[in-house]
């Protein structure tokens, strides 16, 4: 009965700690995406997307979205290759780097299988982070989704 005991607790801890590093390397890869957009060199960037971004992610054509008080786009990339899709989503952090180049970070939180992040800055401009991550080792970021609020 006494080795059940520590069996349950044993399992019981080692789901808590995988769970604590899931969530600790999701929070490192966000937080790493926030200084990356802060960075203004192209060579980051692109060692950012191949470290941290699953190979479908990278594969996936871009998709964006841009609201305004009286209408809604939407556009889907048109590019066909992979290097075609890598280079439009350097040109989605180059937008990013001019909004955000020198923001901070409001919040950061983990929500389900995502991490929420809010970033600002100077202009008040806001951007909201949805990101979301592969379920298996190592937890590299399968989609990002972006909304940015500008006064």
């Amino acid at each position: 009965m006494k080795n059940l005991f520590f069996i349950i607790c044993y399992v019981a801890f080692i789901g808590a700690f995988a769970q604590d590093t899931k969530q600790a390397t999701m929070e490192k890869r966000a937080l790493e995406l926030h200084r990356v957009i802060g960075l203004n060199d192209k060579e980051q960037w692109k060692k950012f997307m191949n470290e941290n971004y699953t190979k479908s992610f990278l594969e996936r054509p871009v998709r964006t979205t841009v609201k305004t008080t009286d209408k809604e786009s939407t556009t889907s990339s048109s590019a066909k290759s992979t290097t075609e899709i890598f280079e439009e989503k350097l040109k989605l952090f180059e937008r990013l780097h001019e909004i955000f180049g020198k923001s901070k970070i409001i919040s950061l939180k983990p929500v389900d299988e995502k991490i929420e992040m809010t970033i600002e800055n100077s202009s008040k401009a806001i951007g909201t982070f949805s990101i979301t991550f592969e379920n298996k080792k190592p937890y590299l970021i399968d989609g990002v989704r972006a909304e940015v609020i500008q006064p």
